[in-house]
């Protein structure tokens, strides 16, 4: 049915965040000095609190499901063929749901080794005093406001409204592309069947 055609690709396009997470791992590099890593990581603490990290990642990806169902929501032929099987809505509510809990729970657990990794990140792209100036800068109260700010900037209307206009061209692309990769496969495939019968 075309209905499950249309939400098979929007959850593809959901679950994306989590793929994103889950890159391969870099080539090892060299390693980074330790006064700068130390005031890298002194400065992570000062970008997530230790105290609200879990409720700043609760709120980040909750911001992220919510306009990912609302872009899905505005696709024209999600939402008619939503309407032609009305019992679907609510099954796919349920999945972004447990998506969005899945996704939490795994930047949750996998914080730690991403604020270290970002430590490292920020000790080999700025010296130690400019480390301490951005530090400082955090310290002031335009710095407070910008770290408070900063994590709801993708849930801005504009922000979002661009985020839906992405999302509707993805899912509009996604069919070709997919119809595209299986002509590719079976391609391939009768060029094996041809050596072989060669």
């Amino acid at each position: 049915m075309k209905i499950f055609r249309h939400l098979t690709l929007a959850a593809c396009l959901a679950a994306a965040p989590a793929m994103a997470f889950a890159q391969a791992a870099p080539q090892p590099v060299a390693a980074v000095d330790p006064a700068r890593l130390a005031a890298a990581k002194a400065l992570m603490d000062q970008i997530m609190p230790p105290a609200t990290r879990n409720q700043m990642v609760s709120s980040m990806m909750a911001s992220m499901n919510q306009m990912m169902l609302q872009a899905i929501r505005q696709n024209p032929e999600l939402s008619a063929a939503i309407e032609k099987e009305p019992g679907a809505e609510p099954v796919f509510e349920r999945f972004m749901q447990r998506q969005q809990a899945f996704q939490t729970e795994q930047l949750t657990r996998n914080l730690p080794g991403m604020l270290d990794a970002m430590a490292h990140a920020y000790a080999r792209r700025f010296s130690l005093s400019e480390l301490h100036d951005i530090a400082t800068f955090f310290a002031t109260p335009s710095g407070q406001t910008y770290l408070l700010q900063a994590p709801t900037i993708m849930s801005d209307p504009d922000v979002a409204a661009w985020m839906g206009t992405l999302m509707k061209s993805s899912m509009q692309q996604i069919p070709d592309q997919i119809a595209q990769l299986m002509a590719d496969l079976k391609a391939v495939q009768g060029k094996k069947g041809a050596t072989h019968g060669g």
